[in-house]
């Protein structure tokens, strides 16, 4: 792909939040100063500290967001894909990013100029309103998940994860691919490894089987129980011969 947005792009672009009550003159107007670019999986975008400079939308690809705790871990906040924004806080808080953002696959990020865009919000007030909302959301979305996790075992953080990714939660047999790493979904999900190994294993008596990236679920609904529950529904992993 070249350095040029594509429609795919402009949709991408439509469905975020921060730019739901703009036209597509006025947003191609904040844009125009801007073009994708191209990052390989380990580039560092910004560390913890530095400044502000600028924010990210992501086109394609997958970006870790980490910050170090005062005894010196690494704690991963999230894990971003397509159609998210990286850091459009920070311009706000102090001028500094509050945590350190990294490529974690090959990706395309449309990098936004925080003068460009301070100057857009001081002259279009449809955007402030989109940037507020974008806010609110990500503030619900966070406290959401941390009541969530809050109440599970590793286990069932594990399977709400994997149910995530699968089109329908009642559904019985589903094949998905992991969306990147175990070691970074483990840190993801606030796990050391050998934890996120052990809920594995204890997966597999509700038919959840592991080959590399690729995950087979016997059955989503009872999986998706599990998760929400605690519960196990014992599933037999030979039903019908397969493997």
């Amino acid at each position: 792909m070249g350095n040029a947005l594509t429609e795919r792009d402009w949709a991408c672009l439509k469905g975020i939040s921060l730019f739901a009550r703009l036209g597509e003159d006025e947003l191609a107007e904040i844009l125009k100063s801007t073009a994708p670019k191209q990052f390989p999986r380990g580039k560092l975008l910004f560390q913890q500290g530095d400044k502000a400079s600028c924010f990210y939308i992501i086109l394609d690809g997958l970006v870790k967001i980490t910050r170090t705790s005062p005894d010196g871990d690494e704690v991963v906040i999230g894990v971003f894909g397509p159609g998210s924004m990286v850091a459009e806080i920070a311009m706000f808080l102090n001028g500094r990013y509050p945590a350190s953002a990294e490529v974690v696959a090959d990706s395309r990020l449309l990098p936004i100029l925080a003068s460009s865009f301070k100057a857009a919000i001081i002259s279009n007030p449809d955007l402030a309103l989109g940037m507020l909302a974008s806010t609110s959301r990500r503030v619900r979305d966070l406290v959401e998940e941390l009541e969530h996790i809050k109440g599970q075992t590793g286990a069932q953080r594990v399977a709400d994860f994997i149910v995530g990714l699968c089109p329908q939660c009642d559904e019985r047999e589903a094949h998905i691919d992991l969306p990147y790493e175990k070691g970074l979904i483990a840190a993801r999900l606030g796990m050391k490894p050998e934890s996120f190994s052990r809920a594995l294993k204890r997966l597999r008596q509700l038919g959840v089987q592991i080959q590399r990236d690729h995950v087979k679920i016997a059955n989503v609904e009872v999986l998706n129980h599990f998760a929400m529950t605690g519960e196990v529904i014992p599933v037999d992993t030979d039903t019908k011969g397969k493997k």
